[in-house]
């Protein structure tokens, strides 16, 4: 005979206890006898082998071998946190995150001080000129400043890393973050001019100014 929760169970017989597990009532020739666990017990009521799993309404319940014991996790429907439903979408500090089934959480963009949405994996050009970028280092995720990013002119044109270009008076190179940087000036018919030097073309003084990454290009009347 076995005792278990002030009752008696004849030798082989089985019963839930808890709710949780099927037992089964073992006696020894010794007269000893003990309990053996055969399987768990869903909130469902379906029993559920040991070393299985069942996926029950929102949850997946697993009975572990060894110490056997009724683990649940989100099932396919399952919410996230315990809050959001499957596609929900939501912001955590500078990140968007999106429920997926099963419960997982999975990050999908990274959202600047600007607000501007950058999904993982990619760069965009913020408000402020220069290219951020939303990539995985080492299993974490961080926004940080893209080194090389296509720089854009003033017409709407994509400039490759380290290309130049004339726009208006000015010579533009696309340099590190997505910067156009300037780097001289240009004049149809006299050509480049260098920063903070000066070209006499005919009667007319041309200057290229950089003071304090203030630019400037003046034209003026050569002394005569």
């Amino acid at each position: 005979m076995c005792a278990h929760e002030g009752k008696q169970y004849s030798n082989g017989s089985t019963f839930i206890s808890q709710g949780s597990f099927r037992l089964k009532c073992v006696t020894f020739h010794n007269l000893t006898s003990t309990l053996e666990v055969l399987s768990c017990i869903t909130p469902a009521g379906i029993e559920i082998p040991i070393g299985s799993q069942l996926e029950e309404r929102d949850k997946v319940f697993e009975c572990t071998s060894g110490n056997v014991t009724l683990k649940s996790s989100p099932g396919r429907s399952g919410k996230c946190r315990g809050v959001y439903n499957v596609q929900d979408e939501w912001v955590e500090d500078s990140f968007k995150l999106q429920c997926t089934p099963y419960g997982k959480v999975e990050l999908k963009s990274c959202i600047t001080k600007d607000g501007v949405e950058i999904p993982l994996g990619s760069a965009k050009r913020v408000p402020a000129g220069y290219a951020l970028e939303c990539v995985q280092i080492d299993g974490n995720v961080a926004l940080r400043t893209a080194k090389t990013f296509d720089c854009e002119t003033g017409a709407g044109e994509i400039k490759k890393f380290g290309e130049t270009w004339n726009e208006g008076n000015f010579v533009r190179r696309c340099v590190n973050y997505g910067v156009s940087s300037i780097i001289g000036c240009y004049l149809d018919g006299v050509g480049s001019i260098g920063l903070n030097q000066n070209v006499t073309s005919g009667n007319l003084f041309y200057m290229c100014i950089n003071q304090n990454d203030q630019f400037k290009f003046r034209t003026l009347k050569a002394q005569q």
